[in-house]
């Protein structure tokens, strides 16, 4: 949950839930739930807004009523209250999209925190779900702050606060240890933009490609431009005592998290691509850098341009 600046909540759905059973809620009840995120520093999104929000985040309740209450269909017996078995409840569950490393096509929903309430205090259902939908609200904000906190102590205690970001480490690498690794080719790249620049290329080429191989934001390679792969691939097989590292890096506009996580994931679509294309997963080792290595300074396009990249550096056989 750290980071996080908006949900979408089904209060309209509990509070319609509430009317066929005649259940007075708390007038303000939406208003309420919005003053307490807003002071939280996040804000109530509409539906619509989750479905194109990313990570579609979504805390969901599910209230229950006591039987009594109805509605019963015509012909339907009624169910007389019984004060010494009257039950009320609600559950809620909050769940956010996710992609794993390991197959960043595919994607999941996740459900990251949940808790439940149960009264058998029948006298007011009203009253009490209303004050159990404001708890809910108050103790998902103070496992959100926990969580913003934690990440934050850990950035500390691990050094990489985004402020002060270690530059010449990548967040994290996908293979072997570098110290296993011979040194990379330090020879200019070849830049790689339609699929025949790719043809007959040297074992020792060094590949620099652009970020446009993924859509805007994406981890999915362009239809457009997965045929430079393709290529690369071929190249890759026919230098069997090569190996490849990949470097993936992202351009300054987004935070240090968001893209650390996008820069691997990126690292990964490529590495899943190759090995589909019959490269041997042994033949290269992945490094993701984020925005950590820009190559030019600048808060314009072409900065940004030159600075989302990918770079395929072969490593000389021992």
């Amino acid at each position: 949950m750290h980071g996080l600046t908006a949900l979408y909540i089904n209060i309209d759905d509990v509070i319609s839930s509430a009317k066929p059973k005649n259940v007075k809620l708390q007038k303000d009840l939406k208003e309420a739930v919005q003053q307490r995120l807003s002071a939280a520093g996040m804000r109530l999104l509409s539906k619509e807004e989750m479905e194109t929000t990313a990570g579609q985040p979504e805390m969901s309740m599910f209230p229950s009523y006591p039987k009594h209450l109805g509605p019963f269909k015509p012909g339907e017996p009624r169910i007389e209250y019984n004060a010494a078995c009257c039950t009320a409840g609600i559950w809620t569950s909050f769940s956010q999209g996710a992609m794993t490393l390991r197959d960043p096509l595919l994607h999941h929903k996740l459900a990251t925190w949940g808790e439940g309430h149960n009264t058998t205090d029948c006298n007011n259902v009203g009253k009490w779900l209303s004050e159990v939908v404001l708890k809910t609200v108050d103790d998902f904000i103070a496992a959100k702050q926990k969580a913003d906190k934690d990440y934050q102590a850990w950035q500390k205690k691990s050094g990489q606060t985004p402020a002060k970001p270690d530059t010449d480490t990548p967040p994290t690498s996908a293979d072997k240890p570098a110290k296993d690794i011979p040194p990379a080719s330090t020879a200019k790249p070849v830049e790689l933009r339609e699929t025949n620049d790719a043809e007959a290329l040297a074992c020792d080429t060094a590949i620099l490609l652009y970020a446009e191989i993924f859509p805007t934001a994406a981890v999915d390679i362009s239809d457009a431009k997965g045929g430079i792969l393709g290529k690369i691939a071929d190249n890759m097989k026919a230098c069997p005592q090569y190996r490849y590292r990949i470097e993936t890096h992202a351009d300054q506009r987004s935070s240090h998290e968001y893209n650390d996580v996008l820069s691997a994931r990126r690292a990964v679509a490529i590495r899943n691509y190759l090995v589909d294309n019959g490269v041997d997963e042994e033949q290269f080792d992945l490094r993701f850098y984020g925005k950590r290595k820009p190559l030019v300074d600048g808060d314009n396009e072409t900065a940004w341009a030159a600075n989302r990249r990918v770079m395929i550096t072969p490593i000389k056989p021992k």
